[in-house]
C-alpha cells in the first residue's frame, strides 16, 4: 500500500469561520485517502498568516498545503487536487470589483495582459491560468520549496501593485511551474457590507 499524502489544511481567519466551512472541514479531516491536519491560523497581516502556513508545511514534512479563507466554502472536496499532482491549483470563487460603482462580479482566475490581469473566460473544468486566488489554493511541496518569500505584495514606488496571491503565481511561473484553476471546484464566497455605504456609493459614487 502506498503511503498517504500528508496535507496541511490551513484555515486563515481572524477568530471566526463560516459555519458552512466548519462542516466541510470536518468532512476533510475524515477523508481516509490522505493524512490530513487542520490548522487554524489568525496571524496578522495576511502575509504573516500565509507564510506561517508555508513554513509549517515545509518544516513538518507535508506534501501539500491547502489554504482556505474563513469566508470561502468549497462546494466539492478540494483535497481531490492532491490526486491531480499539480503544483499550484485553486478552486474558482467570485469576488467583486470595489472600485466600480456597479460592483461587477468576477472569478479570481486570471490571464496576464499588458498592464495587469483580465478574468479567464473558459470555465470548462481544469484550466491553465496565470494567477488564481489564495482563498482556496493547493500548493505542492515542490513549489513551496522553490518560491522564496512566497506570499508578499509587489511594490513599485512605494505602492502595492500586485496582490500577494497573484505575485506568488508570477514567481512560481517564472520558475517554470504551471498555475491552474479548476472550475468543477467552485466555492461560495461570503462578504458582509454596510448597505448604506453600498447605497451611497451607487447613488453618489462615494
Amino acid at each position: 500500500m502506498e503511503p498517504k499524502s500528508k496535507i496541511l489544511v490551513g484555515v486563515l481567519n481572524q477568530g471566526y469561520i463560516r459555519p458552512e466551512l466548519a462542516e466541510k472541514l470536518t468532512l476533510m479531516e475524515k477523508d481516509e485517502r490522505f493524512d490530513v491536519t487542520i490548522c487554524h491560523s489568525s496571524l496578522k497581516p495576511s502575509e504573516n498568516n500565509r507564510n506561517f502556513l508555508v513554513k509549517k508545511a515545509l518544516e513538518e514534512g507535508y506534501d501539500f498545503l491547502l489554504t482556505i479563507d474563513h469566508d470561502t466554502i468549497p462546494l466539492n472536496n478540494p483535497l481531490d487536487f492532491a490526486k491531480m499532482e499539480l503544483d499550484v491549483v485553486g478552486g474558482a470563487y467570485p469576488q467583486w470589483n470595489m472600485s466600480d460603482k456597479n460592483y461587477p462580479l468576477y472569478f479570481i482566475s486570471m490571464d496576464k495582459v499588458e498592464g495587469g490581469y483580465k478574468e479567464h473566460k473558459n470555465r470548462d473544468g481544469l484550466q491553465e491560468v496565470d494567477a488564481v486566488g489564495s482563498g482556496c489554493m493547493m500548493l505542492s511541496r515542490k513549489v513551496m520549496e522553490a518560491v522564496k518569500e512566497p506570499f508578499v505584495r509587489k511594490f513599485e514606488d512605494g505602492f502595492a501593485v500586485t496582490g500577494l496571491d497573484f505575485y506568488f503565481c508570477e514567481k512560481a511561473k517564472d520558475l517554470g511551474f504551471k498555475v491552474y484553476c479548476h472550475y468543477d471546484y467552485v466555492c461560495s464566497h461570503f462578504k458582509e457590507v454596510d448597505l448604506l455605504a453600498v447605497y451611497n456609493f451607487k447613488e453618489n459614487g462615494r
